[in-house]
């Protein structure tokens, strides 16, 4: 049995290295930046940005309290995705397991807060949708008698009389042809 090399395959990594570690100082402060406070501290400082909008403006939208909410949706999601993945190191099914419902919700959340968060995706999904081709039949059957129609009582009632007599005539006629075909 024959050992080969990759040792040709294999570059110097310095480079790659410097770079990854010139990229991960920005990263670094982000994480600071965001995990430096506790949550709790972050949410009241979301709401009391809220509150003094509010007190300038009493129609302002709640946009910290949404992002509050965003907050908190996602590290439900966190935790519940840390759960499942430990679940797939045990070997169990996590799909089986209730936490699987509980990730379900949280992404019923995440729809939600996406149909908040854009305006006109939520007033989109709730207006009304007209159908062009049935309402151009609604409107030719209801404007059929032509254009220059008359709408007094007189009329009207001259009317229903014609169509009673026009229907009795015709009930007359199918008794007279029943017949006729009943004696033939």
């Amino acid at each position: 049995m024959s050992h080969s090399s990759y040792a040709h395959t294999v570059s110097d990594p310095t480079d790659i290295v410097n770079k990854l570690r010139e990229q991960i100082g920005p990263v670094k402060q982000n994480v600071r930046t965001a995990f430096g406070k506790r949550m709790e501290e972050c949410l009241s400082d979301l709401e009391a940005k809220d509150a003094a909008a509010r007190a300038n403006d009493p129609n302002v939208s709640l946009q910290h309290r949404l992002t509050a909410s965003k907050m908190l949706v996602s590290a439900a999601y966190v935790y519940l995705d840390m759960i499942w993945m430990y679940l797939k190191t045990k070997g169990i099914d996590p799909s089986t397991h209730p936490v699987h419902a509980e990730l379900e919700r949280v992404h019923a959340y995440f729809d939600k807060l996406k149909k908040v968060g854009t305006p006109d995706l939520g007033k989109q999904s709730n207006r009304l949708r007209v159908d062009a081709d049935a309402s151009k039949r609604m409107v030719h059957a209801a404007t059929k008698l032509g254009k220059h129609t008359r709408f007094d009582e007189q009329d009207s009632e001259k009317q229903a009389q014609e169509e009673d007599s026009a229907t009795l005539t015709k009930k007359s006629k199918k008794r007279t042809t029943g017949k006729a075909k009943k004696t033939n």
